[in-house]
């Protein structure tokens, strides 16, 4: 029956390959092959059991070249236990209490109990209160025993409150890590979100200004009046010295953090972003800064805005965050924009904030990549959207935190309209150490849920590379790393094929 099948699979490939040969080693043969492996593994269900056989699925996708992670962030993709290992590094302690980090060199502060900050090592040794720690410093255990815990999406968001105050302390190394575990997961880019400029918009201007700022920018009702206000903070930050200092001085760190990771392997470049939970003036500091440190700077290569959807000032200030994008886009065409934006869903808002999102980081901001694209099906005029998006933007998939922090996953997860569209998308991580997954797994959920075909797998690979922010000159050196890389794995996959048993 395998020989008939290959030779079955050889008939249609003979008019790509002009040869009748059934031999693994040819291309097409070796494609064919390995599509029909996964096919068998997604589809022939073993004896008695209704799922794949998920084993050797996660050996599929381990060992198939993955492309590009361009939906990630720095800082959610540090594990736990290596914070804890870089706040013993420091000498740093944890509050018994709250479990939250102590530098005994700033803060005089006592704990939230009665009890004495406590070093890593002395946590460690207590198991229920590390375990406890992990659970609040990462999704860990959220679902598999029951616990005393917030909602899914404040346990996701708030474990960044307790490792911010460690997360850049070790970037170098922190980027090592990133680098060492895509490499062997057979990750060739990764595009991280990876910090703030650090701008403070409270040092270039007075309390008294930047509340009188804040207000006019939320009562402007067109983008041109958004413009002559922003015109006026752009200088006030241009003026000063100070900006341009900052700028440097994070330019250099990034620089000086990226030393040793390109190789002929691996890629990796860096977004920055604003934080839309804060004030509009603080909101445009982290925007404009960030726009030039992009100009400035190949290592950067993207500008994102981040943080929860749902929040109270961000949804109140959405449309002028878009203005911000917006103004900064046209005076800046060259910088690329990546956007979070839909990543709400039904009850988590009121039904007049799941109108628009999508729309306006579309019409507004001209975002090339839309984050989650969650709420694409309570969009104002979706089919009009759904041409849009498909002509001129992709979507960036993160499967496993759209399951956790908005609890939509399976058949009500847009990535079944999106496919069906022709909507370009991209399978992503978000931020894989609060999450404790990887790319692979990821994978593991689109093909289990979705059973997308062999090719449309490969495809998702290959957009990674073509819609990620590198130079057009870096996209077809790593897309021919691929696909010498795809040759290699599909050789390999074709002769697990000719080994095993069906």
């Amino acid at each position: 029956m395998r020989y008939f099948i290959r030779f079955i699979l050889c008939f249609a490939a003979l008019s790509f390959i002009g040869c009748a040969s059934i031999n693994t080693n040819v291309t097409k043969d070796n494609f064919f092959l390995t599509a029909t492996l996964y096919d068998y593994i997604l589809h022939d269900h073993l004896p008695g059991n209704n799922e794949p056989d998920m084993a050797l699925l996660n050996l599929f996708f381990a060992k198939m070249p993955k492309g590009g992670d361009i939906h990630h962030h720095y800082s959610g993709t540090i594990y736990a236990e290596t914070y804890l290992d870089w706040v013993g590094k420091k000498g740093w302690l944890i509050d018994p209490c709250s479990l939250t980090i102590i530098n005994p060199l700033k803060s005089h502060k006592n704990t939230l109990c009665d009890k004495k900050p406590l070093s890593v090592k002395e946590l460690m040794s207590d198991t229920l209160l590390y375990r406890k720690l992990l659970t609040l410093w990462s999704d860990k255990d959220f679902n598999n025993h029951s616990h005393e815990q917030v909602p899914p999406d404040l346990n996701f968001f708030n474990t960044f409150d307790y490792f911010h105050m460690i997360s850049d302390e070790y970037t170098d190394i922190g980027l090592q890590i990133i680098k060492k575990r895509a490499v062997n997961e057979n990750v060739a880019y990764i595009e991280s979100m990876l910090s703030r400029v650090g701008v403070k918009g409270r040092d270039y201007i007075s309390d008294i200004q930047r509340q009188k700022f804040n207000r006019k920018l939320r009562k402007a009702k067109t983008q041109a009046q958004v413009n002559k206000i922003l015109d006026k903070l752009s200088y006030e930050f241009t003026k000063n010295p100070k900006f341009e200092a900052s700028l440097n001085s994070f330019l250099s760190k990034v620089a000086n953090d990226h030393k040793n990771i390109d190789d002929n392997n691996f890629l990796m470049r860096y977004q920055t972003y604003c934080v839309r939970v804060f004030g509009p003036v603080q909101v445009f500091a982290d925007l404009f800064s960030g726009y030039m440190a992009a100009i400035k700077s190949p290592l950067i290569v993207g500008v994102n805005i981040v943080a929860p959807e749902n929040n109270k000032t961000a949804l109140a200030d959405y449309t002028l965050h878009m203005r911000m994008f917006n103004y900064l886009k046209t005076k800046y065409p060259g910088v690329n924009r990546a956007l979070h934006a839909g990543e709400l869903t039904l009850g988590m808002v009121r039904p007049k904030d799941l109108l628009f999102h999508i729309n306006q980081a579309r019409k507004i901001a001209d975002a090339q990549r839309i984050g989650h694209g969650v709420d694409i099906s309570y969009e104002t005029n979706p089919i009009a959207l759904l041409e849009d998006l498909k002509n001129h933007s992709v979507i960036e998939i993160n499967l496993t935190s759209n399951s956790f922090i908005l609890g939509v996953e399976k058949n009500r997860h847009p990535y079944l309209i999106y496919s069906k569209y022709n909507v370009p998308m991209v399978i992503c991580t978000d931020d894989s150490g609060v999450s404790r997954n990887n790319l692979t797994n990821e994978y593991l959920i689109l093909a289990t849920r979705y059973k997308p075909s062999y090719g449309q797998i490969k495809q998702y690979v290959y957009n990674s590379i073509k819609y990620s922010f590198l130079s057009e000159q870096d996209k077809i050196m790593v897309s021919k790393r691929i696909e010498k890389s795809f040759l290699s794995f599909e050789k390999d996959m074709a002769a697990l094929y000719d080994r095993l048993s069906f």
